[in-house]
């Protein structure tokens, strides 16, 4: 008798029981993660130069159904995020935190394009607390950060693979649009890739 091997076992069993895996269910569930950084740059015009700083983020959130027509959908999303782009050293004493996290509830359009793959557009609003970097004058300067809450917009697109009926792997682009400077951005622009994935019931 033929022995099949492990690996491919297992392909034939995910598969399998992914037919039918696009069917209709009204809610999900995600978990996205990504990495982000701030590249070095000047502060302002003070001549003080802060370093690069990079990290992990996350991305997790609730999906709602709220209508479907055909076969596309759509979806309410709740889906706060957390960017670790820790802290940076500069040209003088102290540190700055750039890391920032936020919260924009939005809507999420879905098209399947393959009984496995569907792509979907996101966007949003809602606020971010951001962290500005600041020098605190004295005898001797020391760089720090102050943090700041500010308003922004969501938009963004993905991919769904479903693997099985209840689990997908996801894959998502985010453009998270500020005010200028905040976090070690350059400009009002904070885009955000990620990869993970999402329960579906």
């Amino acid at each position: 008798m033929r022995k099949i091997p492990l690996l491919r076992l297992l392909c034939l069993i995910v598969f399998a029981s992914g037919a039918g895996a696009q069917g209709v269910q009204n809610s999900d569930i995600f978990w996205l993660f990504g990495w982000s950084g701030v590249k070095a740059q000047s502060l302002g015009t003070s001549g003080v130069t802060l370093g690069s700083s990079s990290g992990l983020t996350f991305n997790y959130g609730y999906g709602y159904q709220i209508l479907r027509k055909s076969a596309a959908s759509l979806w309410i999303e709740f889906s706060p995020f957390f960017s670790g782009s820790s802290s940076v050293s500069g040209s003088i004493p102290g540190s700055a935190n750039l890391s920032w996290s936020a919260f924009a509830p939005g809507v999420r359009f879905m098209v399947p394009v393959q009984s496995r793959i569907s792509v979907y557009g996101i966007a949003g609003g809602g606020v971010g607390e951001f962290h500005v970097p600041v020098i605190l004058a004295g005898t001797k300067p020391v760089l720090s950060d102050t943090n700041t809450w500010h308003g922004l917009f969501d938009i963004g697109g993905g991919v769904d693979f479903r693997l099985t009926r209840f689990l997908s792997m996801r894959g998502e682009f985010h453009d998270y649009v500020t005010g200028q400077g905040l976090s070690g951005a350059a400009g009002r622009n904070h885009p955000m890739a990620f990869g993970g994935f999402a329960l579906h019931f």
